[in-house]
């Protein structure tokens, strides 16, 4: 995904200093902050088409306000019956006709495999939708119609009456209408109202977009806007009081996927309705800041003795021979406390951190895909978007880490004339170590953080989500239980941060070469190059083991405690999406 091109560039003369290029940097990157947080609290409009489904009237609601799941033995709403009613709508109703064509044409740009098993599901959690609010009406008040066959079936009628109502004006709407309700068990067919409908009506065809086959045909099971075959006629038989269709057509139902959906001869029917990403307001985001916030300085707090022998190895090539090594010498020759330098910086720093970059994350990949890319583009590269949310994120969290970062590793690096100065003695004296640069100087290494920032957050935020991705289609009921989702979480974050940290260690070597220059004059390049012509290009990862080590831990707790918090704030997945309901209207 390339930048669009924009007026920065041109604001900058060729012969303008690296100073004036990272001020104007740093006022555009301000300005167009401030200008994309507009639509911080405004997700992607969402369509009216299904809430406008003449079935009824469709809504939004919260995950927490759904009722409990309808149990697939209840047989006053069968599978196949609300599975077929899915396909008839999507044919026949204009709002849920308008839906379905949206969300096919956001799996166009997808192989297509992926685009067919996107549609499926999709269709599952749509017919959910439709059955849950069937089951709903036709139950009444309290599940009280349940145990009565007259009750089940007069609800029925009224349902049958209000589809006759809204669609016997479209061709072939009459032999669907009585071949969806062949479906029902006998004992709740409303066959008063079936035996009124027009038979010539009924013997109207075409409803199967000019099919002409005997048989179903082999897009059956992928093309949902297919209805029955001609072939297939509903028949009244005196004998039992009831409708059947001829020829006799296997209605299967079975039960797959962990019990997670049923299999119909008209597709599957998931256990879960239809869903959406609510819009979020600054108040959500407020509390997605706290969490991270709370997250990243717990766990930078209890690897600090970690991140200290990182440092120090790196600042320090050659001194130790390796992680234990450093523990065990800077624990006998400085004491314990100098496992410890540089807490204050790393408590600071990480709560800032925390704070800007799980909200930052969670608005930009929300903004790119639902207002800024087509619908189409943001369903094919949703690896991309999550890269991309992940470094503007990261850019963010940057602007505030750098200074911090610079006193942390000064404390580490040379202990006997930082560690007394404290966080705000040392940026205090970094500022005036360049009279030229001044408080210009804290941001020396702003290139190189905010390289090694961009890399690792990126790739992190995106491994992680992979990570689980990959867990829980493998054991989706780890999902079910929240202690469960919140160990995934935990290996996730460890798989995540470990390889975060090998794509990002050479930044974070010059990084921490060019923090403990004085003078601030060292770039990024140069830097590396110095590194690379001192001690050979095995310099740009020095320290990657303990950083790997310390990374897994730290991303690993991070995204736990960031989920606990979430939990505990009530904005965990489920708090943050909607799901549609449907409420029939059989007036």
């Amino acid at each position: 995904m390339t930048a669009p091109p924009g007026p920065l560039g041109s604001m900058a003369p060729d012969d303008a200093t690296e100073d004036d290029k990272r001020r104007e940097f740093l006022a555009y990157a301000a300005v167009a902050l401030a200008g994309t947080f507009q639509f911080s609290c405004q997700g992607a409009s969402a369509s009216a088409d299904l809430e406008g489904i003449s079935l009824g009237s469709g809504s939004w609601t919260s995950v927490a306000t759904q009722s409990s799941t309808i149990p697939y033995y209840a047989r006053i709403c069968p599978p196949s019956f609300a599975t077929y009613l899915g396909r008839f709508l999507l044919f026949y109703d204009r709002g849920a006709a308008a839906w379905w064509t949206k969300q096919s044409e956001s799996y166009q740009l997808l192989p297509s495999n992926d685009a067919k098993r996107r549609e499926a599901k999709s269709f599952g959690s749509y017919a959910s939708s439709i059955q849950k609010g069937l089951y709903t009406y036709v139950a009444g008040d309290g599940e009280a119609n349940i145990r009565s066959y007259s009750k089940v079936r007069a609800e029925y009628a009224k349902l049958l009456k209000s589809l006759t109502n809204k669609y016997s004006s479209r061709p072939g709407a009459i032999r669907d209408i009585a071949l969806l309700f062949s479906m029902l068990p006998a004992v709740y067919q409303p066959i008063d109202e079936m035996l009124k409908l027009d038979p010539e009506a009924m013997k109207v065809r075409g409803s199967n977009k000019g099919s002409n086959e005997d048989n179903f045909p082999v897009n059956f099971q992928q093309d949902f806007t297919l209805l029955m075959p001609d072939r297939y006629d509903p028949r009244y038989d005196k004998a039992t009081d009831s409708f059947t269709i001829e020829p006799k057509i296997n209605l299967f139902e079975i039960q797959i996927e962990n019990g997670s959906s049923v299999s119909t001869t008209f597709g599957a029917l998931s256990s879960k309705p239809l869903s959406r990403e609510r819009s979020l307001d600054l108040g959500i985001y407020a509390l997605l800041g706290i969490s991270g916030g709370g997250g990243c300085t717990l766990t930078h707090t209890l690897v600090i003795p970690l991140d200290v022998v990182k440092t120090r190895m790196q600042t320090s090539p050659g001194r130790y021979a390796g992680l234990f090594d450093g523990f065990n010498a800077m624990a006998k020759d400085e004491g314990i406390s100098a496992l410890f330098l540089g807490t204050q910086a790393t408590v600071v720093g990480y709560l800032w951190y925390g704070i800007s970059v799980y909200p930052c994350y969670a608005f930009f990949k929300r903004f790119l895909g639902d207002s800024l890319l087509s619908p189409a583009f943001a369903v094919a590269h949703t690896s991309q978007i999550a890269l991309v949310a992940g470094a503007l994120a990261s850019v963010v969290a940057s602007l505030g880490l750098t200074p911090i970062e610079a006193c942390r590793i000064r404390a580490v690096a040379q202990p006997e004339t930082y560690r007394p100065l404290g966080l705000l003695g040392t940026l205090d004296v970094i500022s005036k170590e360049d009279g030229d640069l001044g408080w210009k100087n804290l941001y020396a290494g702003l290139p190189s953080l905010m390289l090694r920032q961009v890399i690792f957050g990126s790739v992190k935020f995106l491994a992680f989500e992979r990570a689980s991705d990959a867990i829980f289609s493998i054991y989706p009921n780890l999902r079910d239980e929240t202690v469960t989702a919140l160990g995934v979480s935990l290996v996730a974050g460890g798989i995540s941060g470990a390889l975060s940290s090998v794509v990002s260690q050479p930044a974070d070597s010059v990084l921490t070469f060019v923090a403990k220059q004085k003078g601030g004059n060292i770039g990024l390049l140069e830097g590396a190059r110095i590194m690379v012509n001192q001690d050979g290009a095995g310099s740009l990862f020095r320290g990657l083991g303990s950083r790997s080590v310390w990374a897994g831990c730290i991303i690993a707790g991070q995204f736990l405690l960031y989920d606990v918090f979430r939990a505990f704030f009530g904005i965990t997945g489920d708090d943050l999406n909607q799901v549609f309901e449907v409420v029939l209207d059989t007036s």
